[in-house]
């Protein structure tokens, strides 16, 4: 009897618990699709590191799980806090608790098990649609489509029952500590907290003296490029964060409410009071959970950014490390033989062999500040060779008279050089030069030698009486270099490439050659890890979010059901009453999005004065940043409407 029960009940549930549903599906369907996609032997083979996405999997998966916990466990005690009175009707009719817990979980069984199982077939379809995405990422000529695998399929089984196993035992428990008395009054219960306003007031002002100091101290972290941040400081940041965040959302109502009763004109315009009182008595009776919610949200928003930044700082280390399809730095005899091998796999498009000299003088690099350059000697090239460079990238040429040089560093060099103390410079030659021009394009690193960032540009005749330092050929190809060809170069030429040390091991300097195709195949690999993790995480977090805060909502539509009938009965037009509660929601999902903002653009803001030297552009965190908040809004805002529709059709009911 009681299974039937059970079963009927679950099928109740479906209609009221629709949101949660759709949540725990999409959850689950996400787990399962990136454990297609991280097992998939077809992604693993684009590149040696994609083998590590796996295990990055693994490691995130144990965070999801914790998360999903949460998320399982309040929607469970939210549908347990809606049947307490029918519970406590079963006991007051003879049913044993044990049996009753019994039919409970048995629910939350079936409950869980649909989920799971309309997951599976939506999972597939997700990992079918992110293989899309990293076709695109990689620019494949063809579609990597993950196979469906049995070991994805019972790993993502064994997520879903340690989860169900943690929530139906923290169930259980809580239900074996109620009494009928306690069962009939349960659903009127809410957070334990304090209401003196002294209290709540001192709480704001510390948690918002706390808030400004972590955000501070997260600041002096990331002064410029080339300084270590503390990690003790920055996990005292987040720390001191967390409890400014629990601290305002535990004292910011009753500054609202204060705010609107003190001002007459607008405590008496329209609605304002009703929606102030109304969100004051929700953000008293669930402040730990709007606590959460706000700190979900900040992750997700830093999850998104830094996703954002680490894809823009590999694409633009691919243009500072491999501009060129291949370059390859040694001698000119030496670069005979590697263009044999060089065409026996590729059509050559363009050659140009250049020679780089040495300033023994290190006239540039003396003058850095903190010593930045380890450089022996500052490298010096003629400005044909130059122009020629230029000309490869597309750029202008350049023009020098016989006493002027130019001097070509990478952005991140200009903390550290000191310009006018550069204006005139006396090479190992003892030729004195006035400079030009600065530049400061991103590739710079690859036409140096032992990725040494720092060029003289010279007229041609300079470089006569300098000493040679080595040779470059730069070689652009009609087709596509691949990684598997920089491995077989390497293989081919280790005599050359590769040093063997005392106890035998083979070290393969990559200085000596560059293959555009393996720095692509690298840094795109990091990018679709990296980005496929945080988008993971910050999804994951915002339907949480989402959920929790529709949850909340729609309960609150059935205890505030007779007040709206009330006003609907005195006078007021359903259009009204539809206009208030939009605003009522508005608040609601607003307000913990304001904190976690300023959290986010802060954040970003700080770690750009470190990461800028290797993005395109200084101000580009800022792209990203309103970007990000786009693509988190559009699913924020699916959950608004969602909630709107549900909360008018449960007052209309």
């Amino acid at each position: 009897m009681l299974s039937k029960l059970a079963y009927r009940n679950a099928k109740r549930s479906i209609k009221d618990y629709t949101i949660y549903l759709i949540t725990v599906t999409l959850a689950f369907s996400f787990i399962f699709a990136f454990n297609l996609i991280s097992d998939s032997t077809d992604i693993k083979n684009l590149s040696s590191i994609m083998e590590n996405f796996k295990y990055a999997m693994y490691f995130v998966n144990i965070f999801i799980i914790l998360v999903i916990c949460f998320l399982i466990n309040y929607t469970t005690k939210f549908m347990f806090s809606k049947r307490s009175k029918e519970f406590g009707t079963y006991m007051i009719l003879g049913i044993k608790k044990k049996s009753i817990t019994k039919m409970f979980t048995l629910e939350n069984i079936i409950l869980g098990f649909f989920a799971f199982l309309i997951s599976v077939p939506i999972g597939y379809l997700f990992s079918l649609l992110m293989s899309l995405i990293i076709t695109s990422i990689f620019e494949l000529p063809y579609a990597v489509t993950p196979k469906f695998s049995f070991i994805s399929l019972v790993l993502s089984l064994l997520y879903f029952t340690i989860i169900y196993i943690i929530v139906l035992f923290l169930a259980r428990k809580r239900f074996k500590k109620l009494k009928i008395c306690n069962l009939l009054t349960y659903e009127r219960q809410n957070e334990k907290i304090t209401s003196h306003k002294k209290i709540r007031n001192i709480s704001f002002i510390i948690s918002l003296i706390l808030g400004i100091t972590a955000l501070y101290l997260f600041n002096n972290q990331f002064k410029s490029s080339g300084i270590e941040p503390s990690f003790l400081i920055i996990l005292l940041s987040i720390i001191l964060l967390i409890f400014s965040v629990y601290g305002l959302t535990f004292s910011i109502s009753d500054f609202l409410l204060n705010f609107i009763l003190k001002r007459p004109k607008l405590k008496y315009h329209k609605d304002n009071l009703f929606v102030a009182r109304t969100y004051y008595s929700k953000a008293k009776t669930m402040s730990f959970t709007l606590g959460t919610i706000t700190i979900l949200i900040a992750f997700s928003l830093v999850a998104l950014n830094i996703s954002s930044i680490f894809k823009g700082m590999f694409d633009y280390q691919t243009e500072i490390y491999s501009p060129y399809d291949i370059t390859i730095n040694g001698t000119r005899e030496e670069f005979t033989k590697y263009l044999d091998f060089i065409t026996d796999n590729y059509t050559i498009k363009d050659k140009f062999i250049y020679d780089i000299y040495q300033d023994s003088n290190k006239s540039i690099s003396n003058h850095l500040k903190n010593n930045y350059d380890w450089a022996s000697f500052d490298a010096v090239i003629k400005l044909s060779d130059y122009n020629k460079l230029l000309e490869l990238k597309g750029d202008k040429p350049v023009t020098l008279n016989q006493n002027e040089y130019l001097l070509h560093t990478l952005r991140e060099y200009a903390n550290f050089l000191n310009l006018k103390k550069l204006d005139t410079i006396t090479l190992s030659n003892n030729q004195s030069l006035k400079l030009k021009e600065y530049h400061n394009e991103g590739y710079t690193t690859s036409w140096n030698v032992n990725y040494n960032s720092l060029i003289i540009v010279v007229p041609d005749s300079i470089t006569n009486d300098l000493e040679l330092a080595t040779s470059k050929m730069i070689i652009n190809t009609n087709e596509e270099t691949t990684e598997q060809f920089a491995k077989d170069f390497t293989s081919k030429y280790e005599a050359d490439l590769c040093d063997k040390t005392e106890d035998g091991t083979t070290i393969c300097y990559s200085g000596k050659v560059d293959v555009r195709g393996e720095t692509l195949a690298q840094n795109k690999s990091f990018t679709t890890i990296t980005a496929f993790i945080c988008f993971y995480i910050a999804f994951i977090f915002t339907a949480v979010v989402g959920t929790i805060l529709a949850i909340e909502a729609l309960k609150d539509s059935n205890k505030y059901k007779y007040r709206y009938q009330v006003l609907y009965k005195l006078g007021v037009q359903k259009r009204k009453l539809y206009k208030t509660i939009f605003k009522q929601l508005s608040i609601f999902f607003i307000f913990p999005l304001i904190y976690p903002l300023i959290i986010s653009t802060c954040t970003i803001a700080s770690m750009n004065k470190v990461f800028k030297v290797a993005l395109s552009t200084d101000t580009i965190y800022l792209n990203y940043l309103f970007l990000n908040l786009f693509i988190f809004l559009i699913i924020y805002l699916i959950y608004f409407i969602a909630t709107y529709i549900g909360f008018k059709k449960n007052i209309n009911e």
